[in-house]
């Protein structure tokens, strides 16, 4: 049996997605996170079958503001560590140890996943040791494997730099670990991210509906209208 973790804060106002406070409220920012969960939540509804699904969350102690969105066939437990490398390794640790053969684990900052992406990147791993899903910003969303390896969640450099899959690649061909990619997407950090998003999905009805419909009335309701100039800065008003 193969099991995916999800990882992703409590969407507490002023303490998620805070990198969009440039254009969002605090509480918008948080709400907007709730949507990213309900839409991975419904992806996740055509793997359960097949595949165990639990979720890391942190900070600990609100886990309730989100259990009206997390499903029964969904196991929950905080993240543990000091930094981000450290509360990866720990939940991909404590999944291995329940006695599966890979563990994926994947952000949630990335509402347009689709079930086929998941299944994807488990078949990588039949032929590899590791599978990263690749985000624009040089980071990545997605990483698994068919053992805990600690060592690939120690990079020398900041979380979130554009070096971070190289650098992890890098560590991975250092201890002779074969490395698939699974398939590239942005991850919704900064408003730059969002309105991308929006550009590209906001007339597809199949993929990520709730942070799509979330998005349509946010702009409706402070009529918001998006143009980039020549320099490739958005602007809005």
């Amino acid at each position: 049996m193969n099991a995916l973790i999800l990882m992703s804060r409590v969407p507490i106002p002023g303490k998620t997605k805070t990198r969009l406070m440039d254009i969002l409220s605090g509480k918008e920012c948080a709400d907007l996170h709730v949507n990213f969960l309900r839409d991975l939540v419904s992806t996740f509804e055509c793997l359960k079958e097949n595949i165990d699904i639990y979720m890391t969350y942190a900070p600990e102690n609100p886990i309730e503001l989100i259990e009206s969105i997390i499903p029964d066939f969904i196991s929950c437990f905080p993240q543990e560590g000091q930094d981000l490398g450290d509360r990866m390794y720990n939940a991909i640790s404590k999944v291995f140890s329940l006695g599966y053969e890979k563990v994926i684990l994947i952000g949630s900052d990335v509402p347009q996943l689709l079930g086929i992406d998941i299944l994807a990147a488990f078949n990588i791993l039949e032929g590899c040791d590791l599978v990263l899903g690749p985000t624009y910003d040089g980071g990545y969303y997605l990483v698994g494997m068919n053992k805990a390896y600690k060592r690939i969640f120690s990079i020398d450099k900041k979380w979130g730099a554009k070096s971070v899959l190289e650098a992890t690649i890098e560590i991975a061909n250092d201890i002779n670990l074969s490395v698939g990619l699974a398939n590239k997407y942005r991850d919704i950090d900064t408003s730059d991210d969002l309105f991308k998003f929006i550009d590209k999905y906001r007339d597809n009805n199949l993929v990520a509906p709730n942070t799509i419909n979330f998005l349509k009335e946010w702009r409706e309701k402070d009529e918001i209208w998006i143009n980039r100039n020549d320099k490739g800065i958005y602007k809005y008003k």
